[in-house]
């Protein structure tokens, strides 16, 4: 009966040593499991990230082309040619018939004051806004 309980206590042992080895092990299986579980979530995130990003410029891009689209449209059509053919050609139609002012010709019609350096109601409205106020505060009138 000695014997018995000489190996019944060697046997609780190496099976307590055992259990405890199961533990430790699992313990450090379910670690490694976490920290790789954990590794691929934030590899998803980051996958999940430079998606966005592309398909935001995949929308940018894709709007420049519609937008490019759009001018080269306008750019073939008849009336943006007519409309160039005008101004940097010079190019008129048949029926047509073009008038040209020139700013120097506008300065021509302004009206100086007369001998009493009074001004005329018609040209007072062409009269230069520093000339008005010399006038104002400088005129012998009063």
């Amino acid at each position: 009966m000695a014997q018995k309980r000489k190996n019944t206590g060697q046997s609780k042992k190496s099976v307590r040593f055992f259990s405890g080895l199961f533990f430790v092990a699992g313990l450090g299986i379910l670690v490694m499991i976490g920290i790789s579980l954990g590794k691929e979530t934030y590899r998803k995130n980051q996958i999940q990230k430079e998606i966005e990003t592309l398909q935001a410029e995949i929308d940018k891009v894709g709007q420049e082309n519609s937008d490019l689209a759009n001018l080269i449209s306008y750019l073939s059509s008849q009336e943006f040619q007519e409309k160039e053919a005008r101004e940097k050609l010079n190019l008129q139609k048949e029926d047509e018939k073009m008038v040209v002012l020139r700013k120097d010709a506008a300065s021509q019609n302004f009206q100086e004051p007369d001998e009493k350096g009074e001004i005329t109601k018609e040209s007072e409205e062409r009269v230069p806004n520093w000339r008005k106020w010399l006038d104002l505060f400088f005129s012998k009138k009063g």
